[in-house]
């Protein structure tokens, strides 16, 4: 018995080793030997269901974290079985994602509905609006942006900014996102909490286009959004985002508070500005026309470039 339960140990050890290290191909490897191990001493559902159940959650989670989704959805439906019916019982979040990423909308509503979440009737996706939040995009520079979305379910969310330029995303993507927030913002007083996507779910066919305008006065930047609000194409003014560091990204940043770092665009004041346009170059040429056309002495508008 003895020899046994150091068996389970030493297998134990092993795959948390690799675990701490965040190798978690290996992770993954070990946590299924120490399942087979703890098997053969007699460890089951019955003997050792909590511990059981806690490294049948981890196999499940270093699957999701290797993005190995029919794996994470396998040994996500033990790991809910295991964990029980119980509300807002992480399993059920863990394969509510994998059952997202693969599409299996039936096993979708299930989780959510068994951890808690409210859904819409229907077969399909569980599409609503879940409201506004910000996720951090992976940029194709190997970097982060955060950028503010709508959810249309527990895990999926829709850009509804426009992407920075060289960032190579788009505005109108629907990215699948974690459950656990990571960071915070500050924004007029109120706190949300900052999701991290965790890959892109479905692509935007809306390209992004970057260019420079010239305004006298606020006004006009006003009446550029009312524009585009009206022939309902997505506009950002990029001279207002701030590039932050990892810690203040990870972290509360308050948006309205004194900060050391910068605008990425550098500016101030009137003058020239450089917005984000999600549409075509055809549709940016008429929106920024007609918006020239309005007041032709106090505004203008340089040559449109596709950035993604």
């Amino acid at each position: 018995m003895l020899g046994g339960r150091r068996r389970v140990n030493d297998a134990a050890n092993q795959a948390y080793a690799a675990w701490d290290a965040q190798d978690w191909d290996r992770a993954a490897i070990l946590l299924a030997d120490l399942l087979d191990v703890a098997a053969s001493e007699g460890i089951d559902d019955r003997s050792g269901r909590k511990e059981l159940a806690g490294w049948v959650f981890d196999l499940a989670l270093a699957h999701k974290l290797r993005r190995d989704w029919p794996a994470a959805r396998e040994t996500g439906r033990r790991a809910a079985e295991l964990a029980g019916a119980d509300e807002g019982e992480p399993a059920w979040w863990n394969l509510g994602i994998a059952a997202t990423a693969l599409h299996d909308w039936p096993l979708a509503r299930e989780c959510w509905t068994r951890y808690g979440v409210d859904v819409p009737p229907g077969d399909g996706p569980p599409d609503g609006d879940l409201g506004q939040t910000p996720v951090r995009l992976h940029t194709s520079d190997g970097g982060a942006e955060v950028v503010w979305c709508r959810r249309v379910d527990p895990a999926r969310a829709r850009v509804l900014s426009v992407p920075l330029a060289g960032s190579g995303r788009r505005w109108g993507e629907v990215v699948l996102h974690d459950g656990v927030p990571h960071g915070t913002r500050v924004v007029n007083g109120a706190e949300w909490p900052v999701f991290d996507e965790i890959e892109l779910w479905q692509p935007s066919d809306v390209a992004v286009q970057s260019v420079q305008v010239r305004v006298a006065a606020e006004a006009d930047l006003d009446a550029l959004q009312e524009l585009a609000d009206s022939a309902e194409v997505a506009i950002e003014r990029w001279d207002t985002v701030t590039q932050v560091c990892r810690a203040c990204s990870e972290g509360l940043l308050d948006q309205t508070a004194r900060h050391e770092h910068g605008p990425d665009t550098p500016g101030g004041g009137f003058g020239r500005f450089r917005v984000g346009v999600a549409a075509d170059r055809a549709r940016t040429d008429r929106l920024l026309a007609a918006w020239v056309a309005a007041e032709p002495a106090r505004r203008g508008a340089g040559e449109p470039e596709t950035v993604a």
